[in-house]
C-alpha cells in the first residue's frame, strides 16, 4: 500500500551456472517520495517455487527474510531494522537467493525462463544482466532481443532493455533439435455382434516436428490423412473382440519450421465455423473479439485473465468450452484456455484451431498439463496467412510462469498427437483409446537420440501374368511405405518396353510411414499377331520393382491357358455324358 511513497531502482543479475542452478543477486534501492514516512519491511515475489540459500543484507547489516511459500510464487519478506526518514533518503539493500525453476536441461537443449517484472508506478530503473555458460553453446532463440552481448572466455553476458522486460520476461533456447522417445499404446473394444471398422490417431509430422516410426503393431489397413493433417490409421475389428495397439518411435521438435513445409489452404472457411465449445456467435465472445482483433492481444487477455485452477486437474474434468470459461475466469485448465483462444479468434476473422499433445514439463506448478495420467496437453494454433503456416502458442503456460513469452516462438517442450479444426472433439489423441477392460497409463515419453531416417519404398504390380495381344491389361500398382519416416512429392516413375502404360509418372504429395495407397494401372499393346515379352518397371528414389508380361496372339494365348484346358476337359466330359445319356434314353 505504501510502494507509491517510495521510488525502486533495480540492479539485478542472473547468473545460470553449468548444472543449470541460477544464482540472483538483486540490488535495489528505495527512495522516500516524502518526508514523514519510512519503508518498515518490502516483499520480493519471485515466480519460483525452489529457491534456496535466500540471504538479505544492506552494508552495515545482515537482514533475517522472512519467506512464505505460495502455490506458484516465493515472497520473500525483508524487514528493516532502522528508520530511513526524510525525503529523498535512500535504503540500499541486496537481496540472494538460488533457483533451479529458471534453467533446465531438456534432453538435448538447454532452456532459460525468467518470469517478467510486474510493472508498477514507483519503478524507476531496472537494470537486467544475464549471465550464461559458453558451454551451452550458441542461443537459438533469445527473446526479448539483447540490446548488448559480451562474450567472455568461460560465460556470455546479455543485457535487455528494461522496458521489453515488462512485456515478456525473458526466454532463451540454446539448442535446435529435441527429441522425444515415445510409446503409445490404443486400447480398441467392439461390443457389438458385427465386425466394424475404426481408427485410431497418430501423431503427424508438422512444420515444426517430425515423426520417426519403429514399430506399429499390429499393422493398419491403411492411412489415410485428413483436412488438419491428423494421421488415421484404420482397423477392422470383428465381432466382440478386443485389439491393443502399440506404437513407438521418436518426435524431433524443432525451434524453426522445416524447410519448404508450408501449409497453403485454399480455403479457411472451415476454421472460422462455429463448433461445440468454440461459441463465436456468443454475445459476449463477438463483443470481447471486435476489442481485441489480433492474435498477439487475444493470447495476453487470456494470460492476464483466466486463473488456473489447479483443482480440476483430474482424468475426467469437465470441458468448459469458450462461453462458460468466459463466464468463469477463476477456474480454467489448458482445454478452457485453447478454447477460448479459438473461439474469440474465429470470431475476429482468423483462422484457428486446438492441438492436443504432450508437454514436457520440469515444474507442474509452473507449466501444469490438464491429465495426469497421461500427461497430456492442450494449446491453440492461429494460422498466419502470410507465412502459410499454423503458429503454435501456449497461453496456459505463459499464464502460470508469470509471463514467460509462449507466444513469439515456439519451443521444444510441446510434441502434438492431434489437430482439432474442422471439429472441435474429433480425433481424440493417444491416451484416450480405453476400453471398459483397460484404465491404464498408455503414454510414456522420454528423451531420447536421433534415430536414423529409413526411407524405404514397396512396390507391387498386381498384374495378370499374361494377356492378350491388342487387348488393354488392367491391374494397379500398390505403392507402400515401408520406412520408418512419411515421404513428401514421392515420385514414381512407370516405365514400359513394347507397349504404353496408363501411369507414366506419379507424385504422391505425401506417404505416411505404413499407409500405402493403390492406382489403376492399364497397359496398352498395338501388337496383336505377335507373341512378345513386356517388362514394366516402377522406378523410385527409395525403391523399384520389374514385372513381367507373356502377350500372345489370340489363339496362342487361349492354348497357352491353363484353364482353356480346364474348360476344354470339361465340355468332353460334358459332350460325353450327354452321348451316353441319349443312348441310355433311346435303348428304354
Amino acid at each position: 500500500m505504501a510502494q507509491t511513497e517510495f521510488i525502486t531502482d533495480y540492479i539485478v543479475n542472473y547468473s545460470v551456472n553449468s548444472d543449470g542452478s541460477t544464482y540472483a543477486s538483486l540490488n535495489i534501492k528505495l527512495t522516500n517520495q516524502l518526508s514523514n514516512i519510512y519503508a518498515t519491511e518490502f516483499t520480493l515475489s519471485i515466480g519460483s517455487t525452489k529457491l534456496s540459500q535466500i540471504k538479505a543484507f544492506s552494508e552495515s547489516e545482515n537482514l533475517n527474510p522472512k519467506i512464505i511459500q505460495g502455490q506458484k510464487t516465493t515472497n520473500i519478506i525483508i524487514p528493516f531494522n532502522q528508520k530511513v526518514l526524510g525525503k529523498d533518503k535512500t535504503q540500499t539493500f541486496t537481496v540472494e537467493f538460488v533457483t533451479k525453476d529458471f534453467s533446465h536441461r531438456l534432453g538435448s537443449v538447454w532452456e532459460i525462463s525468467i518470469p517478467r517484472l510486474s510493472k508498477t508506478d514507483n519503478l524507476r530503473a531496472y537494470d537486467f544482466t544475464l549471465s550464461v555458460p559458453n558451454s551451452f553453446g550458441e542461443p537459438a532463440s533469445i527473446t526479448p532481443k539483447p540490446i548488448n552481448i559480451q562474450r567472455g572466455q568461460n560465460t556470455t553476458l546479455y543485457r535487455f532493455n528494461s522496458q521489453d522486460l515488462f512485456e515478456t520476461g525473458v526466454s532463451a533456447t540454446f539448442g535446435q533439435t529435441q527429441y522425444f522417445d515415445f510409446s503409445l499404446n490404443y486400447n480398441l473394444e467392439n461390443t457389438n455382434l458385427f465386425p466394424i471398422k475404426t481408427e485410431i490417431a497418430l501423431p503427424p509430422d508438422t512444420p515444426f516436428q517430425t515423426i520417426v516410426y519403429s514399430q506399429l503393431e499390429p499393422k493398419p489397413e491403411t492411412i489415410q490423412i485428413d483436412a488438419d493433417n491428423n494421421w488415421l490409421a484404420s482397423y477392422y475389428l470383428p465381432a466382440r473382440s478386443q485389439l491393443k495397439i502399440i506404437a513407438t518411435g521418436s518426435a524431433e521438435i524443432n525451434l524453426q519450421p522445416k524447410t519448404g513445409f508450408l501449409q497453403p489452404i485454399a480455403d479457411l472457411n472451415p476454421y472460422l465455423q462455429e463448433k461445440k465449445y468454440w461459441e463465436i456467435s456468443n454475445p459476449k465472445i463477438k463483443k470481447l473479439a471486435s476489442e481485441l482483433k489480433t492474435p498477439e492481444k487475444i493470447y495476453q487477455y487470456l494470460v492476464d485473465n483466466l486463473i488456473y485452477d489447479y483443482g480440476r486437474l483430474s482424468d475426467n474434468a469437465v470441458r468448459f468450452g469458450a462461453a462458460n470459461t468466459l463466464d468463469n475466469p477463476n477456474s480454467a485448465i489448458c482445454r478452457e484456455f485453447t478454447d477460448l483462444f479459438v473461439a474469440l479468434t474465429r470470431s475476429a476473422g482468423i483462422p484457428s484451431r486446438a492441438v492436443n499433445g504432450f508437454a514436457y514439463t520440469t515444474n507442474p506448478s509452473l507449466r501444469p498439463l490438464s491429465l495426469k495420467k497421461d500427461v497430456l496437453h492442450a494449446w491453440p494454433e492461429y494460422y498466419d496467412q502470410n507465412k502459410q503456416l499454423w503458429i503454435p502458442i501456449d497461453p496456459t503456460w505463459g499464464n502460470t510462469t508469470g509471463g514467460v513469452d509462449f507466444f513469439s516462438h515456439p519451443d521444444l517442450n510441446h510434441f502434438a498427437f492431434v489437430f482439432l479444426g474442422i471439429d472441435s472433439e474429433y480425433p481424440i489423441p493417444p491416451g484416450a483409446y480405453k476400453t471398459s477392460f483397460s484404465d491404464t497409463k498408455d503414454i510414456e515419453i522420454n528423451f531420447g537420440q536421433p534415430i536414423p531416417h529409413q526411407p524405404q519404398v514397396s512396390l507391387e504390380f498386381h498384374l495378370s501374368q499374361t494377356g492378350l495381344s491388342g487387348v488393354p491389361l488392367k491391374g494397379e500398382l500398390v505403392v507402400s511405405n515401408s520406412g520408418n519416416i512419411a515421404l513428401y512429392e514421392l515420385l514414381i516413375d512407370v516405365k514400359t518396353q513394347k507397349s504404353t502404360s496408363s501411369l507414366n509418372q506419379l507424385i504422391i504429395p505425401v506417404l505416411p510411414p505404413f499407409a500405402k495407397q493403390s492406382f489403376p494401372l492399364e497397359i496398352n499393346t498395338q501388337n496383336w499377331q505377335n507373341a512378345f515379352t513386356e517388362k514394366i518397371s516402377a522406378i523410385s528414389k527409395y525403391g523399384s520393382t520389374e514385372f513381367e508380361v507373356q502377350f500372345f496372339p489370340f489363339y496362342r494365348f487361349i492354348l497357352f491357358q491353363p484353364k482353356f484346358y480346364f474348360y476344354l476337359t470339361g465340355i468332353i466330359s460334358l459332350l460325353v455324358l450327354s452321348l451316353i445319356i441319349i443312348k441310355i434314353r433311346a435303348k428304354i
